[in-house]
Formats: structure tokens, sequence, C-alpha cells
């Protein structure tokens, strides 16, 4: 049985959630350079730049929407909003509930701004450090990833096709295809992936759309790498996608092999180095990456 808060209907919360990843993905898509409905991209995206990134109008629309729409389909469930988009205008966030939404309204900004396509939506529902839903809307795709506990991780597809994920393999590391940031490349990051020898290193956008490749095979092994004072993920880049690989039989940890913990206060940063995989080696592939750093001398954040 899946336990979900009072007043809230396990069937009645897939099917509104799976509905109101669908409306998301259509708003995003009515941006598009592509779309006849929208003649001037630029002039309807109005880019607001924060300290921590560019931020659009789109972010600001998406992340009102999800939690207008998730008051309104279910009005007597007792819930509170962490949205990324809140805690850049309001630094501190206080939670009345265990029950929390976790949201990234477009996690891939920049992407989403210069259109390549690898950009995506993350929403999770946690209580109690456990995400029980994720949904990852991928609009370049036409698909709605879903998690739901108890039920696994799958795709739909506008033409109500469902694509499931590869099954767990027992890949060496020199066959690894490793998806890494294609911004965050740092020196000491590099060091570590040159030391590893992986078959090929990819870099994408959003880390939504980069779980995703995990689940799709385009590649087995994603790595995060935080130094100390720079910047980190944060919940909302990784509780969407973490529920996705992980109810799918994969992993996501930080360099220890420990599952991540969430809504850690003030930041809700996840620092140190990160690494998803559906691969059943993963603990040692983390011992060996751990080794790494310090034959290296690498820092940790």
């Amino acid at each position: 049985m899946i336990f979900l808060p009072k007043n809230v209907d396990s069937k009645q919360l897939l099917e509104g959630i799976i509905d109101l990843g669908w409306d998301v993905i259509g708003i995003l898509q009515s941006y598009s350079k592509n779309n006849e409905s929208s003649n001037d991209f630029q002039s309807k995206l109005k880019i607001i730049n924060y300290d921590s990134g560019p931020v659009t109008s789109a972010d600001l629309e998406i992340s009102a929407f999800i939690k207008k729409e998730i008051k309104r389909k279910f009005p007597f469930a007792c819930w509170d909003f962490l949205s990324e988009e809140d805690v850049k205008n309001n630094k501190s966030k206080q939670f009345e509930s265990k029950w929390v939404w976790i949201i990234d309204p477009i996690d891939g900004t920049k992407d989403f701004i210069n259109q390549t396509g690898e950009y995506a939506v993350h929403l999770a529902l946690n209580y109690d450090n456990k995400v029980v839903l994720g949904v990852v809307p991928i609009p370049s795709k036409n698909q709605l990833w879903i998690s739901f506990d108890g039920m696994g991780t799958w795709c739909e597809t506008r033409d109500s096709k469902n694509i499931l994920p590869i099954k767990i393999n027992a890949k060496d590391l020199n066959e690894l295809k490793i998806i890494t940031s294609k911004t965050h490349m740092h020196k000491k990051f590099k060091v570590l992936i040159d030391e590893l020898k992986p078959k090929d290193t990819i870099g994408m956008g959003s880390l939504g759309y980069k779980i995703v490749s995990l689940l799709t095979g385009i590649g087995d092994l994603y790595i995060s790498y935080s130094l100390p004072g720079g910047s980190s993920p944060k919940d909302w880049d990784l509780a969407g996608p973490m529920v996705l690989i992980k109810n799918a039989g994969g992993y996501f940890t930080d360099i220890n092999g420990i599952d991540l913990e969430f809504l850690k206060e003030p930041n809700f940063e996840q620092k140190g180095i990160l690494v998803a995989s559906m691969n059943l080696n993963h603990k040692q592939i983390c011992l060996r990456i751990k080794a790494i750093v310090k034959n290296n001398n690498l820092p940790l954040g």
C-alpha cells in the first residue's frame, strides 16, 4: 500500500500529476522557436538575471502553475512546496508539513534559452526524506518520465506508448560512457575523468535530461563534482531525477555510496561528488572514484 497524505487517493494523485506534467510540456513547447503560435521567441521569453544564474518568465510561469494546479486538484491535502524560484526570492524557508513538493520549473534554463532541447522539469513529492513520487517532463522529446512508490519507473509519450528503462547491467569502467555537465568541467574534474579512462564522455544540459539518458542507455554513468566554495546541485536539481533511477533499480549516491538526503537547510545543497548509474558495480565504481580523489589530492565540496 502506498503511503500518502490524508485526503489524497493514490490513483487520483497519479492521474492528476500526469495531466499536470503534460500541461507543463504544452506551456514550454509554446515558447519554442519552431512553434507557429510563437512568432518571436525572444520577445515572449523575458530573461530575468539573478546572481545564481538566469531565470526566465517561463521559469516563473511554470513554478506558479505547478503550485496552483496541485492546490486546485488536491484542495484538502496538507503539504508544502520547495520551488527553486521561491528560494531565490526568499532565502529562508520553513515547512509546516513533512510532505513537501520539490520543484525545479526548468532545469537547464540556459539550454531552454538556447533551445538545445536539453532541459527538463523536475517535480518530486518528499515525505520525511523519502521521495514517493517523481515526474520529469522532457518537452523536446514529448516524454513524461514517472516514478511512483511501489510501481517502478516508466515513460509515457503523446501517443500513449510506454518506454521502460534499460535493465541494470554490470559493465566495467572502461566500457562506460560517462555523462557530465557540458558547462561545469573544471580542471580537477578532468583529472578524475582522465584517471577513470571511460569509453566516452558525453556533456549534456539538464540533470533530468542526463538521468533519462542513463535510463534509455545513451550513457552509463553520471558524475557531478562540486568544488569547495563553488556552486553545488540543490534538492530541486536532484529529487525528481533521483527517484526515477532508484525505482528503476539503479543508484544515485554520494562518493561513499550513501543515498542522498533532502531538505537540509539552509541552502538545500548536495556537495562533493555525486554518482548515478544503472550498474550493479555502483559501489565499486564509487570506491574507484574515491581512490582517485585520494591519490590525486583532489578537493571535495
